[in-house]
């Protein structure tokens, strides 16, 4: 049962810094806030700080090139004053509060006034923007208009993304969801609503059929890292992101899976 996982967290201090920014994920299977954050560790040469483990789950590693990786880590750069969360694998949204609360106390504890959680959504519109879009707490939506971001007009969200803010809303933290629109997921999420796919093989062998070698969404991913560059006031190369992305195209299995699980609240939807 997901209420009996309980996380082990070995995590360092860090430095208190008004700027310190803390950067995490919720998966979905356009892997964008996967691959923008595994960017950020690797162009902005993060130090590995700590890591969250699920104390009574089977353990899940992931291993890219030969090197194995546990999938929750913390990534920390002095320079940015940025702690960004490494997720491989889907936290179901029962475990994830528990996950999310491990997180805030930490960051509680060292002093980082802001959480921001990158996702990415279906069309909100006739064609792709490139606009990031927000949700936050009342008092900090001008401060995000300020930034470029565009606030998310009328929505009902569920899923994990509904989690973070459920948690971050209820602590004195400065908490914001960045959603990227994404053609890939729009192209699940209808897949999904005609009816016609029994489990997440049949879905990944009908997109590899209809989009090509389905991979990451380099475009929405794009998009998250600029938003970062926002939020972290400093410019974040890009010319690398594309060919980054190839490598964590293995985990789409995982994160579709998770996406298609049968519960509702499993899913996030925005209406």
């Amino acid at each position: 049962m997901s209420s009996q996982v309980t996380f082990d967290v070995k995590i360092k201090t860090i430095p208190r810094d008004p700027r310190n920014t803390l950067v995490m994920a919720c998966p979905e299977p356009s892997l964008a806030s996967i691959v923008s954050i595994e960017y950020l560790v690797e162009v902005l040469k993060m130090e590995e700080i700590g890591s969250i483990k699920p104390r009574n789950l089977v353990p899940v590693i992931t291993v890219i090139n030969g090197a194995a990786k546990l999938p929750y880590l913390l990534f920390y750069d002095k320079d940015h004053a940025l702690v960004v969360i490494r997720q491989h694998v889907p936290v179901t949204p029962g475990t994830y509060r528990q996950f999310v609360n491990k997180v805030l106390d930490w960051t509680e504890d060292n002093g980082i006034n802001r959480v921001a959680c990158l996702t990415s959504t279906s069309l909100l519109g006739e064609k792709e923007l490139d606009t990031v879009y927000f949700v936050s707490e009342e008092a900090h939506v001008d401060e995000y208009k300020s930034l470029g971001f565009e606030p998310l007009k009328e929505a009902t969200i569920t899923g994990i993304e509904a989690v973070f803010l459920d948690a971050v809303l209820s602590r004195n933290i400065n908490g914001v969801l960045l959603l990227a629109e994404s053609k890939v997921l729009t192209t699940i999420n209808r897949l999904l609503m005609s009816g016609k796919i029994a489990n997440h093989k049949d879905l990944l062998a009908i997109l590899n059929q209809t989009v090509g070698q389905y991979g990451p969404d380099v475009t929405a991913a794009l998009k998250l890292v600029k938003a970062i560059s926002k939020l972290i006031n400093a410019e974040i190369p890009i010319d690398q992101l594309a060919e980054h992305a190839n490598k964590y195209a293995f985990l789409i299995d995982k994160n579709l899976e998770e996406y298609m699980k049968p519960q509702k609240e499993e899913m996030p939807v925005f209406y």
